[in-house]
């Protein structure tokens, strides 16, 4: 359990969304981590390697980098360069409210999340038409008139242009990461498969790999021991089932959980709460 140390959940959204103009020249480590929401990065500039979930991307200015809910990453900064770019996070929440059918604004996401492919990379136009919106949201002052109200309409557009790129074009997905085919095979196994026996043992067995190998990989690809993932996995579907109703001893065993008090100290110790908590 103590591995649950290694790993961080960043960032607090109490808005619906909330964009964020970063500049970064001074060298820092950043932690492997993961949010309770979506995140957009608008890269401007800078020498940037983005790892999630096994995969590693080199950024390029004004790519578009989606991280959904729940997925771990990290970038590998050089400093030599000024690490410049525009970050949003989004409630799913905000994204559900103002969808409707046959207009869904979390489509770009879950496209980047099925289709392994987290760049999104538009044409020169496309590109500064977005940009505009992204410079006029930077802009609005919170204390003028309607400012929130006008934040809101501007954000609705820039998720409705963004999706209207992906579904006109779906090779705006580049999909250039650099990965080990059998660790991200694996990690797709392992979100998809929850309440199976994810041991060390049955991974191995299945995937035809030694066990040291394997592990060895796992972490070196994605700054997580495969114990502590699979815990985290399993405790932030369970959290994502109680949310939405499901019982808590119910979620536990849909998430691979043999013993209900276990479950409860790791979603303790991993989230600050115990399991009843997600119903609030």
């Amino acid at each position: 359990m103590e591995e649950l140390k290694e790993s961080v959940k960043s960032g607090y959204l109490t808005e619906k969304f909330k964009l964020f103009h970063l500049k970064d020249s001074q060298p820092r480590e950043y932690m492997y981590h993961y949010h309770d929401f979506h995140k957009l990065i608008w890269f401007i500039s800078g020498d940037v390697e983005y790892h999630i979930e096994g995969k590693s991307y080199k950024m390029e200015p004004y790519d578009i980098l989606l991280v959904n809910q729940g997925e771990i990453h990290k970038p590998f900064v050089d400093f030599s360069t000024i690490y410049e770019r525009y970050v949003f996070y989004i409630s799913r929440g905000f994204l559900e409210e103002h969808s409707e059918a046959g207009s869904d604004l979390n489509q770009c996401f879950q496209t980047a999340h099925e289709e392994q492919g987290n760049i999104i990379r538009l044409s020169a136009k496309e590109s500064r038409a977005l940009f505009e919106t992204v410079k006029l949201l930077e802009g609005v002052e919170k204390e003028q008139v309607y400012a929130e109200m006008y934040s809101r309409i501007l954000f609705l557009k820039l998720l409705i242009e963004l999706n209207k790129c992906c579904l006109n074009n779906p090779d705006v997905y580049h999909k250039t990461a650099r990965y080990d085919k059998k660790i991200v095979e694996m990690i797709h196994y392992i979100n998809e498969n929850l309440s199976k026996d994810l041991s060390i043992e049955a991974l191995s067995s299945r995937f035809f790999i030694s066990k040291y190998h394997m592990m060895r990989k796992f972490k070196e690809e994605t700054g997580y021991s495969m114990h502590q993932y699979v815990l985290e996995k399993r405790i932030l579907a369970a959290r994502n089932l109680i949310s939405a109703g499901c019982p808590a001893t119910t979620a536990s065993v849909e998430c691979g959980f043999k013993d209900y008090s276990t479950f409860s100290r790791a979603y303790k110790k991993l989230l600050g709460q115990i399991p009843s908590d997600a119903y609030l």
